[in-house]
């Protein structure tokens, strides 16, 4: 069953930092790319037609790539939805200014983001996803 652990509502700086955050952690893993996609609103405009679809982007250009988007006027992080995959992880910085990450198999990078977050006082909470029913069921929360 897919779970999901959230944060609460983050000011504009707070996503920018996490972002940079998940940028840093998986470049110091060894990562070197990332799948995009820019959602809900600004996917409506930057996408040629009405199928979207993630591309490849470096992760060392993921910000600056961000940066590129948000300056056409098409969007910005935190107001609309941007996913980024990183292999069985899917992080969502939401439009309404809160980060999730979704995931099947629990994997330890999900505990590292948990705890980072509950120290930053970002309230994080983990749920199960009921995908036909509302929210879900909540697992833990900090």
């Amino acid at each position: 069953m897919k779970r999901e652990v959230l944060t609460y509502p983050l000011s504009e700086q707070q996503v920018r930092a996490e972002l940079a955050h998940v940028v840093e952690f998986y470049l110091a893993k060894g990562a070197t790319t990332c799948r995009v996609l820019f959602g809900f609103a600004w996917g409506n405009k930057y996408y040629p037609s009405n199928e979207w679809f993630e591309e490849d982007v470096a992760l060392i250009n993921l910000s600056a790539k961000v940066a590129e988007v948000e300056a056409t006027g098409l969007g910005r992080i935190g107001s609309d939805d941007l996913y980024l995959r990183m292999d069985d992880l899917e992080f969502r910085f939401c439009h309404d200014s809160d980060i999730h990450i979704s995931f099947i198999t629990h994997h330890p990078d999900i505990e590292h983001f948990y705890q980072r977050w509950k120290g930053l006082g970002f309230k994080p909470a983990e749920w199960l996803k009921n995908e036909q029913h509302g929210p879900g069921t909540k697992v833990r929360d900090a």
